[in-house]
């Protein structure tokens, strides 16, 4: 199960590259042309792939007990309430195998963080 979870991981960071690296050339290339509004929501979106990138690179290396768990739940929430709002604002753009994956990511989050409520270490309450 270990080399599953790392592969696993691995596959997600090399995603979480790519998109990041195709948005970033998509925002400069075309910087001058389009609605503002977008152009935001991407920005808010890199941000939130720059802190998935630092994440799962962290988690790879084994150095997740940095953040408590209440910042991991932080996290999660924050990573699903950014991604639900990109899937409302770019659903009619996105294929069908994207618009599966982000629906099973946040599916799992979705359980992970009901997991996390059900289940408090330390004495913490989400």
């Amino acid at each position: 199960m270990d080399k599953e979870n790392k592969e696993r991981q691995l596959d997600d960071l090399i995603n979480t590259v790519e998109r990041h690296t195709r948005t970033e050339r998509h925002l400069e290339q075309y910087s001058h042309i389009g609605d503002q509004y977008y152009k935001d929501e991407a920005r808010k979106k890199q941000s939130v792939r720059e802190k998935q990138i630092v994440d799962l690179k962290d988690n790879i290396l084994g150095n997740t007990n940095k953040l408590t768990n209440q910042e991991q739940f932080e996290n999660l929430v924050d990573n699903y309430e950014a991604s639900e709002g990109y899937m409302r604002s770019n659903f009619k753009n996105m294929d069908d195998e994207q618009l599966n994956n982000m629906e099973k990511k946040q599916a799992n989050r979705r359980i992970q963080m009901q997991n996390m409520m059900d289940n408090p270490s330390d004495g913490e309450d989400f």
